[in-house]
């Protein structure tokens, strides 16, 4: 393995003439979990710390719903400005089954499933039906996904002409200046890096 993958966990390393298999999700939190971790702070949202443990299992549950819709690696899935804890339970859910999260908050946001904020509340919407948030996430407990095989070289996520790799995420390589797209923060859970777009309070 090379310096670049040293810090990454891969279901299959890299060779020169594949690019190698790994999850971004699974080195985030799963890892974290099996390594004695689970009741540790992995970040804190919407004022709450959430554990290692709390977050695996609703991105799980969330990955569940996605994977219910037909979301597969590589696929699309639209995020909108969300409020911070459903914006990162859906960003790493979508790394979980290995989808692209593409942000966009436009009325025409288009994925495999869109993922946004409405008047009464965050939806999962598919073709013309919204599924409110509690309701699909209830389900998603029911049959919890587990981790995609994602090629080393996929990307992460999509903000416009700003695009984040799963490596970068991953600090592979070692490079601190991650592109932050106007309007993002950037989040960080168990050494993966992302975007968030949060939702306006109130």
């Amino acid at each position: 393995m090379t310096s670049e993958t040293t810090d990454v966990t891969w279901f299959r390393a890299p060779t020169d003439d594949h690019p190698g298999l790994l999850n971004a999700c699974y080195n985030a939190l799963d890892l974290h979990v099996v390594r004695g971790r689970a009741d540790d702070v992995a970040a804190h949202l919407d004022g709450s710390e959430r554990t290692f443990a709390w977050l695996l299992t609703e991105v799980a549950a969330c990955a569940g719903v996605m994977r219910a819709f037909g979301v597969d690696v590589g696929d699309q899935v639209a995020v909108g400005s969300l409020p911070q804890g459903a914006g990162v339970v859906t960003a790493l859910a979508a790394a979980r089954v290995g989808a692209l999260a593409q942000y966009d908050d436009s009325p025409g946001a288009t994925g495999k499933v869109v993922v946004r904020s409405g008047p009464d509340g965050v939806v999962f919407a598919v073709d013309e039906e919204a599924v409110p948030w509690d309701v699909a996430m209830r389900a998603g407990r029911t049959d919890p996904s587990g981790c995609a095989d994602v090629p080393g070289d996929a990307v992460l996520a999509r903000h416009g002409a700003d695009t984040l790799t799963v490596l970068a995420a991953l600090g592979a390589p070692d490079d601190h200046t991650l592109p932050v797209p106007a309007g993002a923060t950037l989040v960080e859970v168990g050494g993966l890096r992302f975007w968030s777009f949060d939702a306006p309070e109130g």
